[in-house]
């Protein structure tokens, strides 16, 4: 008989905890397009003025919405990261192969940059309030914010060479998780313009999350080796 593992759990309070952040957004604005991914990608202060100020006054809903997303954000952040290090971790005893090891190391530089990441947006929206100059911080926030997806899309990456070796659906599985990894080197190669690149690759980056939640729960019958299940 299946049971579900720890891996399962990661996975539905990610779930759960999505449709939290969405929620507190909403319940401070009335909204459901939060700015938090265009937050975390700003270059400039002008870029987060233009964020949360408008003809000179502060969208104050907006800031405090952000805001208790960030929150929430810790505990998702331990889910996400949960997930890829179980998974990882299984995979690599099925397999008999340390190359998914490294999809760990990447997992966790991706939660510590996440911490830090959430730090320099607190401070931001605190000295943005105060009208206090946040330049550095900006500038930290560039590095950590772009850290911490260039590791979930390494970890993504990772993982579709697991997903490669089965069949269809996981040939798929592969094709659609190295998106987030192919996006970053076209838009190097043809500097492509930044904000359809980046709305694309963090996109990319969900979706891969998504597939990755179907496969712990699907692998078995695709594989007929890797078992994600406890078995009594």
């Amino acid at each position: 008989m299946k049971h579900l593992s720890a891996v399962h759990y990661a996975a539905i309070g990610l779930v759960l905890l999505s449709l939290l952040m969405s929620y507190v957004y909403f319940l401070n604005t009335g909204k459901t397009n939060s700015p938090i991914i265009e937050f975390e990608f700003v270059k400039t202060q002008q870029d987060v003025k233009n964020i949360f100020i408008e003809n000179t006054e502060f969208k104050k809903e907006e800031i405090t919405g952000v805001r208790d997303q960030n929150i929430v954000d810790y505990a998702y952040m331990i889910c996400y990261t949960s997930l890829l290090i179980l998974s990882f971790s299984k995979i690599a005893k099925s397999e008999n192969k340390k190359i998914y090891y490294i999809g760990i190391v990447f997992s966790v530089i991706a939660i510590i940059s996440d911490i830090f990441e959430n730090i320099q947006m607190f401070q931001i929206s605190e000295l943005l309030v105060n009208r206090v100059d946040f330049s550095r911080l900006v500038r930290l926030l560039f590095i950590i914010t772009r850290l911490k997806w260039l590791s979930l899309a390494f970890a993504m990456f990772i993982l579709s060479m697991h997903y490669f070796k089965y069949k269809f659906t996981g040939k798929l599985f592969a094709l659609l998780s190295a998106l987030p990894l192919i996006t970053v080197l076209t838009f190097i190669i043809y500097k492509d313009a930044e904000n359809d690149f980046v709305n694309l690759f963090t996109k990319f980056i969900m979706s891969s999350f998504v597939l990755l939640m179907i496969w712990i729960f699907i692998s078995k019958k695709v594989t007929h080796k890797i078992n994600f299940y406890k078995t009594r």
